[in-house]
């Protein structure tokens, strides 16, 4: 049944209130609520038939200084706390109030999915009973205690609960504290909104320019694989575009809408890059943050982890990331607590793995967990027919970048930058384009912009020949393949011998051996 509501339009009087308490006394009506500002009153009452609601609002309006009374559909303050209840179960965070005896009074939708406790089952139970007697809000009840961004872990009904809170006393208009209200952000939730604040621009495979057949092959293998979830090992030199193919995996996944995390293994000391991968709990060591910090695997939780120079990881760290590996869960530093994680791992190194292995110094099964789906990404000498796409397009970035208008590449320039080998793949390139544009006048690259270091050489890992099994077969091919690569680099044999450490009487022995000969 609704009760009746009414307002009363009048002009302010000593009296007035009594006047009107009167007729509904007399009909024997009972007020439930009133509320009273100037010139407007508002009356809750039981309800009546339609003939004595007539009654009662004809009596009314002849009261002095009455001039209207209007039948409502709802009191002022159930408009309010109807309003309140909407922003309530229409905001994303968690909502807990409670009173000074520390009984919950509001728990909003946001709390019953952060929480698993539905509304129903804890208002007007203590929120102890309910969360524990850890929680920061008890404080804050009972002596004022402002907290934020807390985090918390607790269990629930749906398991265990992991957020950010934030709480404020409750106080009256004396000052004295009646209650006190916290504000939960699911820690998902969090990770979320700082990943969208913070991501870089995440790259697709229709960013990646080529035309050549053995990209095309690469990238129709890394969009197939994308699909699911297995682990990805990317192989390919320094600059071939590693960390580019990992993020557009990540776009072309399931996990596209979720975190994408990259980290570098060989750039940072390994007690820090521990603490970055797996996090740590508050104390832990000497300067951690209070409170304990994420790490990365908890932070991706969802998404993707590249791990960038997989080869350069401790032993110490490859044998905790096989155990993560093998169980889909980390430990935090200092902490006795195993979180279950679901992320995707995409590994890549330009070292060679096998021999690494051979060496102890490579876990072998770390090994065969990373290298589920190999990806291998030919380098630049390879695809050749990719540079003058290449160059174009990084002629146009690198202008822009330094705000230039190098529109033009003479043809003695363009043939100097096809017919090098790019030993240092893009990245060698890029600079190389940049150094040039840097460098030219009238908006034309000549061929004295361009500038290339014949003297790098990159650390290039040294693959063992497969076609052979005998050892004595094996040594004899690398040895062919070192002298070829010292003999195309120094020329002639006795610069030859100097830099392999051989006298030159022992270099044309193997030049005859292995019918190799000086460059003219």
């Amino acid at each position: 049944m609704a009760n009746l509501c009414l307002k009363i339009i009048n002009q302010d009087r000593v009296g007035l209130v009594l006047d009107i308490s009167k007729v509904l006394v007399e009909q024997n009506i009972n007020i439930l609520s009133m509320e009273v500002s100037p010139n407007i009153m508002y009356l809750e009452i039981q309800e009546l038939s339609p003939k004595n609601c007539s009654l009662v609002i004809q009596q009314l309006s002849l009261i002095a200084q009455v001039n209207h009374v209007i039948p409502i559909s709802h009191m002022p303050y159930q408009e309010r706390e109807q309003q309140l209840q909407a922003v309530m179960d229409t905001i994303g965070d968690g909502i807990i109030a409670i009173d000074q005896q520390e009984v919950i009074t509001h728990f909003n939708p946001a709390s019953e999915q952060i929480l698993g406790y539905k509304t129903i089952d804890v208002l007007g139970k203590k929120i102890r009973d309910i969360l524990g007697s850890n929680i920061p809000l008890l404080k804050t009840v009972q002596d004022g205690t402002v907290y934020n961004n807390r985090e918390l872990i607790i269990m629930t009904p749906k398991g265990e609960s992991h957020y950010i809170t934030s709480g404020r006393p409750l106080k009256d208009d004396t000052g004295s504290i009646i209650g006190a209200v916290a504000v939960l952000k699911a820690m998902t939730d969090v990770k979320e909104l700082v990943y969208s604040v913070i991501k870089p621009q995440i790259s697709k495979f229709a960013d990646i320019i080529h035309i050549s057949d053995s990209m095309k092959q690469t990238i129709n293998m890394a969009k197939l694989v994308a699909k699911n979830n297995s682990t990805i090992l990317i192989r390919g030199e320094s600059g071939t575009g590693k960390e580019l193919f990992a993020r557009s995996i990540h776009m072309e996944s399931p996990r596209s809408e979720k975190i994408f995390a990259p980290i570098n293994c060989a750039a940072l000391p390994d007690a820090l890059m521990e603490s970055e991968l797996f996090g740590y709990e508050d104390g832990s060591f000497t300067g951690a943050k209070k409170g304990g910090k994420l790490g990365l695997f908890e932070y991706a939780n969802g998404g993707t982890i590249f791990l960038d120079e997989i080869g350069e990881l401790s032993s110490n760290l490859q044998a905790k990331l096989l155990r993560f590996l093998q169980e889909g869960k980390v430990r935090r530093i200092g902490g006795d607590r195993e979180i279950s994680v679901n992320v995707r791992i995409i590994a890549a190194t330009h070292r060679n793995l096998e021999d690494m292995i051979r060496k102890n110094e490579f876990r072998e099964d770390l090994y065969y967990r990373l290298n589920v789906i190999p990806l291998y990404i030919p380098p630049l000498r390879e695809r050749k027919e990719d540079l003058p796409i290449l160059i174009e397009s990084l002629l146009l970035k690198i202008n822009h970048r330094l705000k230039k208008q190098v529109t033009h590449i003479a043809k003695p320039a363009m043939t100097k930058l096809l017919h090098h080998d790019w030993v240092g793949n893009v990245r060698e390139l890029e600079n190389v384009i940049e150094r040039a544009v840097s460098l030219a006048c009238q908006g034309e690259i000549n061929a004295e912009h361009i500038m290339i270091d014949k003297n790098y050489v990159p650390t290039q890992p040294l693959c063992l020949p497969t076609t052979t099994s005998n050892l004595k077969d094996i040594i004899s091919e690398v040895e062919c393949r070192i002298l070829r690569e010292a003999i195309k680099k120094h020329r002639t044999s006795r610069q030859v011998g100097k830099h392999l450490g051989l006298s030159h009487t022992s270099v044309l022995a193997r030049m005859r051996k292995y019918n190799l000969k000086e460059i003219e």
